[in-house]
């Protein structure tokens, strides 16, 4: 399955500019339940990725205030997929990195989605409950 149509599904992405303070990354993980968000420029091309795990340590260590700036303590050198790749790329990168989120970048590297391992395994799970759906009729019972 190619990542462009499995984005069709359900791969919403939230963004920030790197003028946004850490409390407004705060508070749209609260409020949309994630815990990143990718940071992009003017034209949505990937700059940066923030995530909760970030924002805690920066505060906990005194290295940032609610009021610093995004771009303060994300991660600058972010790793995308494109999103003509498949789903054995997206997992192969995900075993490779030991990543639990990527964004999904057009040949612009503009930002068209995210998906996180969760993402991976609900479908790869719904995809095996089919297959076995299918198959129940030819075996006689489920598997």
């Amino acid at each position: 399955m190619i990542l462009k149509d499995m984005m069709r599904e359900h791969m919403n992405v939230h963004t920030l500019t790197s003028d946004a303070r850490i409390a407004d990354a705060a508070a749209m993980m609260r409020e949309e339940n994630i815990g990143s968000v990718v940071i992009v420029d003017n034209q949505d091309v990937v700059t940066g990725i923030i995530t909760d795990r970030d924002i805690a340590l920066s505060l906990a260590l005194g290295a940032a205030t609610p009021d610093s700036f995004v771009v303060e303590v994300m991660t600058k050198d972010v790793k995308t997929i494109h999103e003509s790749l498949t789903l054995f790329d997206l997992t192969r990168l995900f075993r490779s990195f030991k990543f639990k989120r990527l964004p999904i970048v057009d040949s612009e590297n503009r930002v068209q989605g995210m998906v996180s391992i969760d993402d991976v395994m609900a479908l790869l799970s719904r995809e095996m409950f089919d297959t076995c759906k299918g198959l129940e009729s030819k075996i006689g019972h489920m598997v």
